[in-house]
């Protein structure tokens, strides 16, 4: 959905308690005061404080948010993964540059019939194969973590 600069203000404010996540503002790169870990804090932004991209989700909806500014206006994308077949495989985790945890991400896939792997049938027709393809990559929470020592 598509949401001006007031819009987004109000989405942010009201819509997100209970929602863990970043903000990457405008000019500014992302730290500390920019992470909002569950139960520590909850998103808010001022009135100049304009998204470049944030992404959030809450654990006890199983819903991931993406908000990306584009031109003049900011798109959020909604994803319900509690409605998505995920694998243990399609978690990925990694480190930030900084902090105690790890972010994580998930993979999602759809089967989808590919022209470009096809089989002969018996009468002589081709048949595209379905096929795992890639829809999007979420943000799906971060997992508290001591960093290897290495």
């Amino acid at each position: 959905m598509k949401k001006n600069k007031d819009e987004i203000l109000k989405y942010v404010n009201e819509n997100l308690k209970g929602y863990e996540g970043y903000i990457q503002l405008m000019g500014e790169k992302i730290d500390e005061k920019h992470l909002f870990l569950a139960g520590e804090r909850t998103p808010s932004l001022g009135e100049d404080e304009l998204i470049y991209e944030a992404h959030f989700f809450n654990a006890n909806l199983k819903k991931s948010i993406s908000i990306r500014q584009i031109n003049d206006a900011w798109f959020v994308d909604e994803t319900e993964l509690n409605k998505v077949a995920l694998e243990e495989s399609d978690i990925k985790t990694f480190y930030p540059k900084f902090g105690n945890f790890k972010i994580k991400m998930a993979q999602i896939w759809q089967d989808e019939k590919d022209e470009f792997c096809e089989v002969p049938q018996g009468n002589g027709t081709l048949e595209g194969l379905p096929v795992l393809k890639l829809q999007k990559i979420v943000f799906a929470g971060f997992v508290k973590d001591e960093k290897d020592k290495k």
